[in-house]
């Protein structure tokens, strides 16, 4: 198949208009003509997955975090960007990345992680703004059936396989209803969507002592999944996604997640 084909399903899934404008997603290597047989997919463009990919003979690679964020001065093999880079074109392997766009996206980052830890009938925590894309938007929110934060706490880690989670919060305090944000959401306009959403709990990663602090003073608690808790889900996804639309190549798709923490 061609990689445009490849393009075509995942910004069917995640259109790449919707990422934030400072992102940087689409096809970042190669060309939509070129021929891919063999998918490899990860969380992001390590070295070690790039060895992997030239290793193992993949066409083409997609991720969540995109590997070109800022315009390049040089791509030389003197600094890490540059060395994958080449290793990329010179070994003619397609790279294609679906970043904010894929977090936003109905079936995306975080609709995995709410469902996962059992969230339903959720609204975006922060929607988009487009009319008519309004189901989509950065993070999750919904009511559940009453717990603990201490409760919750147990149920996340368990269904995100983390070893550990961080809490913020009296671990006894009753949790009606929650926020999710995968990756970074320590953002403060996030923070104040879940407190203008009247949630008791906000999961995300990347928090920060200041802000915990402040918003913890105006009763929202905190779930800590780290920023690569929140995202790895997304790379069986990606993988689960592509191997239905693309019966005819499903024993060549292969999803390794590499962290970069």
């Amino acid at each position: 198949m061609k990689a445009r084909e490849i393009i075509q399903i995942m910004n069917e899934w995640a259109p790449e208009k919707t990422a934030e404008q400072w992102d940087n997603v689409g096809l970042l290597i190669g060309g939509e003509d070129r021929e891919v047989s063999k998918v490899l997919v990860a969380l992001d463009a390590t070295q070690a997955v790039v060895n992997e990919a030239v290793a193992g003979g993949y066409d083409f690679l997609v991720t969540h975090h995109p590997l070109i964020y800022s315009p390049l001065k040089k791509i030389t093999s003197a600094d890490s960007t540059g060395k994958k880079i080449l290793a990329l074109i010179e070994n003619k392997i397609g790279y294609y990345a679906a970043h904010t766009n894929l977090d936003k996206a109905m079936g995306g980052v975080n609709d995995c992680i709410a469902e996962k830890i059992g969230l339903v009938d959720t609204v975006p925590l922060v929607p988009d703004g487009d009319l008519e894309m309004e189901e989509i938007g950065i993070g999750r929110v919904a009511a559940l059936q009453e717990t603990t934060l201490g409760e919750l706490a147990e149920r996340v880690k368990a269904a995100l396989g983390l070893a550990s989670v961080r809490v913020c919060g009296d671990i006894r305090k009753k949790i009606k209803k929650a926020a999710v944000c995968g990756g970074d959401g320590s953002g403060s306009r996030y923070i104040e969507a879940a407190i203008k959403n009247a949630c008791d709990v906000y999961i995300t990663g990347d928090l920060r002592y200041h802000a915990v602090q402040e918003a913890l003073e105006q009763g929202l608690a905190f779930i800590d999944i780290t920023h690569y808790g929140g995202e790895a889900i997304i790379v069986e996804e990606i993988v689960s996604r592509l191997k239905r639309h693309v019966a005819a190549v499903a024993s060549s798709i292969d999803g390794q997640v590499f962290s970069t923490l």
